[in-house]
């Protein structure tokens, strides 16, 4: 009797839709894996240096990225990447550290991993006047 009442007790909570722990727990760096692609429109101060930069912002789901950009700077063209590390919060906030250590970009991971949102944050003197990176194919969870 008592392994009845056990037993349903665990089934009507499944009916009432008790989330289960691992969903609970919000983002992790795995919630980031594969490719993302982004395009931004940037002013580099204190001159006010236009620069539109596209690129691809690959993750590993494990804490390292790298990036594959495109950089025209008032017409010069340039092909920089990088690769660095990366910390997503449980409340899908995160941060990138670029530039071999003396950047940063905050992060908010939005529609379950499928896109995210950047501001560069260190140098203060690239302001983003648009930015937000999607995953390129869906279901893409290919590793570095």
């Amino acid at each position: 009797m008592k392994q009845t009442i056990i037993s349903l007790v665990v089934f009507a909570s499944m009916l009432v839709g008790t989330t289960p722990s691992a969903q609970a727990g919000g983002c992790t760096d795995a919630t980031l894996k594969g490719g993302y692609g982004f395009f931004a429109s940037v002013n580099i101060l204190p001159a006010g240096t236009p620069r539109s930069v596209l690129g691809v912002l690959t993750f590993d789901g494990k804490g390292t990225f790298t990036a594959t950009l495109t950089f025209n700077t008032e017409g010069v063209i340039s092909h920089p990447t990088d690769t660095g590390p990366y910390k997503v919060n449980a409340d899908c906030t995160g941060q990138l550290i670029t530039s071999g250590g003396t950047g940063t970009v905050d992060i908010v991971i939005v529609d379950g991993g499928k896109e995210f949102y950047q501001l560069r944050t260190n140098p203060p003197t690239i302001l983003f006047r648009f930015n937000s990176a999607k995953k390129q194919i869906p279901d893409d969870n290919s590793a570095l």
